[in-house]
């Protein structure tokens, strides 16, 4: 830091916009006008008082700067304050941003975020990044969503960096070894709207894979037992359902992919159907913590909120018995 404050600056007039999170976590996004520029730094100054030690992302209208900054100090100047910035390297990382990245990652899937494959190089990851970048820029008046731009910035800078993508790839990998929290719930498990459901996360799987890695879409059954937790005989007739409908089809090695019939019906019964939703989220833990059981329907009435898994295991009358 004391090359931020003795090394030689130069007058940088211009527009910088800041964003940063509050200690409850929620983030917020302004402007500030520059004062002078170094090699390793910023002179901002803004309306926002700035906490020495915290973390902004800086971004010049003219591209001049861009990245998370450290704050070195923030001096009051009448109405407005005066603030240090330290730019930091991407793959530098404190104590508590090391923490907080090894959360994300447990949470969120940085390929997902960027919607790339993990196979994507690295001229990939720039070129979709900046891309999507421009549309969640808070700056953007039509379609900016400062949380979404700082998950996309998140997943660039790990991503675009061989070593940490390295790191995640590894974590990841160990990560899907196992089931996917959501296929614990015994909503998957037990009784007919089980077996409806098991048919959901199948095409939702493909769905993801298809979406993802257009080139590779076929997955295994093998890699379908991993991934949901349950034996090839549980499998077995949800296979043949999909197949016998054209949702799925079988390519000359045995894998499964999703149709364009399975695309569709996706897409269509998602807004109705809960589980669906987060099984195309991937069902991560938090998500699945939040999933509770539904109250039963009153008697007569039908149960909405699993419109589409009946439609999906019963056909198109779902109330009519044969």
């Amino acid at each position: 830091m004391q090359d931020v404050r003795w090394e030689p600056r130069a007058s940088k007039v211009g527009v910088y916009s800041l964003t940063w999170r509050d200690h409850d976590g929620r983030t917020h996004s302004g402007e500030g006008r520059g004062l002078d520029i170094s090699k390793s730094g910023v002179g901002v100054e803004c309306s926002r008082e700035f906490k020495p030690g915290s973390i902004v992302y800086v971004q010049a209208r003219d591209a001049s700067v861009e990245g998370d900054c450290l704050v070195v100090h923030c001096t009051r100047r009448g109405a407005k304050y005066h603030i240090g910035l330290e730019l930091r390297d991407e793959g530098e990382n404190t104590a508590g941003t090391r923490e907080r990245s090894g959360t994300e990652s447990n949470e969120a899937d940085y390929y997902d975020i960027l919607q790339i494959s993990p196979k994507a190089e690295l001229e990939t990851v720039h070129r979709v990044f900046r891309i999507m970048a421009a549309r969640f820029h808070p700056d953007n008046p039509e379609t900016g969503d400062v949380e979404e731009f700082l998950r996309m910035k998140q997943a660039h800078a790990v991503l675009s960096d061989p070593v940490r993508r390295a790191e995640y790839d590894a974590v990841r990998e160990s990560r899907e070894t196992g089931p996917m929290p959501i296929f614990e719930l015994r909503d998957f498990v037990t009784g007919v709207e089980a077996e409806a459901n098991r048919r959901l996360g199948v095409l939702s799987l493909l769905y993801n894979q298809r979406r993802m890695d257009p080139d590779h879409p076929g997955v295994s059954l093998l890699d379908l037992e991993k991934r949901m937790g349950f034996p090839r005989e549980y499998l077995n007739f949800t296979m043949w359902y999909l197949r016998s409908k054209e949702y799925v089809v079988a390519a000359d090695n045995s894998d499964y992919a999703l149709s364009s019939s399975g695309a569709d019906f996706v897409e269509s019964n998602a807004p109705e159907s809960e589980i669906l939703t987060r099984l195309l989220k991937r069902g991560s833990r938090a998500e699945s913590d939040r999933m509770r059981p539904r109250p039963k329907p009153a008697a007569g009435k039908p149960e909405r909120a699993n419109r589409a898994g009946q439609h999906f295991l019963l056909g198109p009358n779902p109330d009519k018995t044969n």
